[in-house]
């Protein structure tokens, strides 16, 4: 069953790690991973446990969900948040200026997670009334909200409260990861 082989390499493990965590000799996975043998039920459950997938998956009925895959957009825009990000709790975004150079370089890609929100001085990805998401440090001073670039040349945006309810500016979560190519 390629299955079993496809996921354990997924997760990074060795047959003898997998067997360990199904009480099975090392053999009883190979067995499996060729297709001679067929784990018993008892066996099925664990290894189902073992790699974090359900005895359907195992079996060829059910699809594998592919719960690493982040969505990713190199520009999305205010309206379509919901659309497109739907419940994901972490997108990820390309750099596409210089606004936050030199720590973000264009083609940069960060990581959000909208389930984290950041505090005065953290980055994040924000929106502004319709503008499309970009990556800037939230500071807050007194009454004021200052949405700040890294690169001087770009002018930070100040916001009283009221304003930043009333624009709106949405702020879509926390920049938790940076990916770049060399």
């Amino acid at each position: 069953m390629d299955i079993i082989k496809d996921i354990r390499k997924q997760k990074g493990l060795s047959q003898k790690a997998l067997a360990d965590l199904c009480g099975v000799h090392q053999t009883a996975v190979s067995q499996w991973e060729k297709g001679r043998t067929t784990p018993d039920l008892d066996s099925l459950k664990k290894l189902a446990a073992a790699l974090g997938v359900s005895a359907e998956v195992l079996l060829g009925v059910e699809e594998q969900k592919d719960e690493n895959k982040i969505p990713g957009f190199s520009r999305i825009s205010a309206e379509a948040v919901s659309e497109k990000l739907g419940k994901s709790e972490i997108f990820a975004l390309t750099i596409n200026d210089n606004a936050m150079s030199p720590a973000l370089i264009p083609g940069d890609t960060v990581i959000v997670n909208r389930l984290e929100m950041p505090v005065s001085g953290e980055l994040a990805a924000v929106t502004v009334a319709s503008s499309d998401a970009f990556i800037t440090r939230i500071i807050k001073k007194g009454t004021s909200v200052l949405l700040v670039p890294e690169n001087s040349s770009y002018e930070p945006l100040v916001y009283s409260e009221s304003e930043f309810a009333s624009l709106p500016v949405t702020v879509l979560g926390k920049v938790t990861e940076l990916r770049r190519r060399f």
